[in-house]
């Protein structure tokens, strides 16, 4: 609907400056020139309501065509028109950027009526000076008459233009009007998807998300001291608890490791002795032969020695005797 609406009245600006333009076709050059400047004017002014539609539309195809989930910016972004992605990115980071309108339409429309205006003034002037030669060139009134008919009739041809600068201004006003429109309604959808897919991320969402997050440590901070002092205490507690429970595993270990010394000490000495009994009993069986066969010698010398000692003395007591 808003196409048509569009055509239409983009189609009545050019018929009001076909219509003026043929009409001053045979009749006034200096009118029709003007409304040749008119008529490019216009078409200047249509061609960039025409951007400004194709960039909005091209704006509301890339809202309508936002990926669930959005993990970046970056790819949907190449999907807004060019002319708009600064402005866009801006509003999306939280700046209040205006998206780009028609920059020349504003002043076009204006200049559509002053074109008008001075093709008018020209054919007026063109026409006073026809009518002053006329009065110039004759005394006669029906002469006057006639010669002053063709400067009139120029002059009512003159104000066409001023019809054609009126006609396309409007026109051309309303085309503007429209497009401002339809910008408006893109605005509105692109604010309301600010508000909802794309705000996580704007850098102001995230540095509030940031500022809730520090704000939520510091609430907990003190929480996580406490229990940080808890394990402390129980760390320090189980601490001396494992020095006491280390203590007695010690002593006991030490009561233990003597008992077993002082057993294997009674083992080895009972081991020991029993080792040199038997050996001492080993030896003296070992011995008692060798020691029986030597008194036998001792004896059997003792003997000898004995007899001989006797001997020696029978014998000096003999001498004894005798020398008596």
């Amino acid at each position: 609907m808003m196409n048509l609406v569009m055509a239409g009245a983009f189609g009545l600006g050019l018929l009001a400056v076909a219509l003026v333009g043929a009409g001053f076709a045979a009749s006034s050059p200096m009118a029709l020139l003007m409304t040749a400047v008119i008529g490019l004017v216009y078409l200047f002014g249509a061609l960039e309501i025409r951007r400004l539609r194709a960039s909005s539309a091209g704006l509301a195809a890339a809202l309508a065509r936002i990926p669930q989930p959005l993990d970046g910016i970056g790819a949907w972004l190449e999907t807004v028109p060019a002319d708009l992605r600064s402005a866009v990115r801006q509003r999306i980071d939280g700046e209040r950027a205006a998206l780009p309108g028609p920059a020349l339409t504003p002043y076009l429309v204006g200049l559509l009526v002053m074109l008008g205006m001075l093709g008018t003034f020209l054919g007026m002037v063109l026409t006073f000076q026809g009518a002053v030669f006329a009065l110039q060139g004759s005394t006669d009134l029906q002469a006057i008459r006639t010669a002053l008919a063709a400067p009139i009739k120029g002059l009512g041809l003159a104000f066409g233009t001023s019809v054609a600068g009126v006609a396309t201004s409007a026109m051309l006003g309303l085309l503007s009007a429209l497009a401002r429109r339809e910008r408006a309604e893109v605005v509105r959808v692109f604010e309301r998807h600010l508000a909802a897919e794309l705000r996580p991320l704007s850098h102001r969402f995230q540095q509030q998300q940031t500022f809730a997050a520090i704000q939520a440590q510091a609430q907990v901070l003190p929480a996580v001291v406490d229990r940080l002092q808890a394990l402390m205490d129980g760390l320090e507690q189980r601490s001396a608890q494992l020095g006491t429970q280390l203590q007695a595993q010690q002593a006991e270990f030490h009561r233990e490791a003597q008992q077993a010394y002082g057993a294997l000490a009674a083992s080895v000495a009972g081991t020991l002795q029993d080792s040199l009994v038997a050996g001492a009993r080993a030896a003296g069986e070992s011995l008692t032969p060798v020691v029986t066969q030597a008194m036998q010698q001792v004896a059997q010398e003792s003997r000898l020695l004995q007899e001989r000692a006797t001997a020696a003395t029978e014998a000096q007591l003999q001498g004894l005797g005798a020398q008596f």
